[in-house]
């Protein structure tokens, strides 16, 4: 069954701009955050992991508006290369933040 959603959704991005799908794997590494630090009872362990999460949701929440905006951008026909710059930037650094904590 898995394999069948896994599937579906590759299908499903199959049509999307490069941008969307960076934006929907942030999402899905936030979403992971969170799960992982509501899940833990309180203490230093979650103290230390939800303030990592909190920093991966902040900085994929920039990546995701610079992206937006630079998709704004190429939909009105012309090129942003500032816009483009900042979410390229703002991407890479949402990665790596989202990698401290394993997600």
């Amino acid at each position: 069954m898995k394999y069948v959603a896994f599937l579906l959704g590759l299908w499903m991005l199959s049509g999307c701009t490069p941008k969307v799908i960076v934006q929907q794997n942030l999402a899905a590494r936030v979403h992971k955050a969170t799960i992982q630090c509501v899940a833990l009872p309180s203490g230093p362990a979650k103290a230390k992991l939800c303030a990592t999460a909190l920093i991966c949701q902040t900085t994929a929440q920039s990546a995701a508006e610079a992206l937006q905006k630079a998709q704004a951008a190429t939909a009105a026909g012309s090129t942003d290369i500032a816009a483009e710059a900042s979410a390229a930037g703002l991407g890479v650094l949402a990665d790596s933040a989202c990698k401290q904590g394993g997600w």
